[in-house]
């Protein structure tokens, strides 16, 4: 397999990385559905010529990816919690009013 989808597909990862790690999901949506694209190319190529260290290259940005998941979730709930807290405070000085 060529170098070129091997750096094609990390340089996807990459910028979906810095586009969670901004706060940016809808591009880092959009980004992931690029890099889906390149791994369907892949297995439609002849297994032959698909380089083994591609393999390892994929399992290296799954690993990134569950570690930025594993943040992405902490914030959010941290963000729930915030908002749940600020409506329980709002109720109650409605209430008090």
């Amino acid at each position: 397999m060529k170098n070129d989808v091997s750096e094609q597909f990390q340089l996807l990862n990459k910028h979906i990385s810095a586009a969670i790690s901004g706060q940016d999901y809808v591009r880092a949506a959009s980004l992931d559905r690029a890099r889906q694209e390149v791994l369907k190319d892949i297995c439609l190529m002849d297994v032959k010529a698909i380089d083994v260290d591609f393999f390892n290259i994929v399992e290296e940005c799954a690993r990134d990816n569950a570690s930025l998941i594993q943040a992405v979730q902490q914030d959010m709930n941290h963000i729930s919690w915030q908002t749940s807290r600020s409506l329980k405070a709002q109720r109650a000085y409605g209430s008090e009013v």
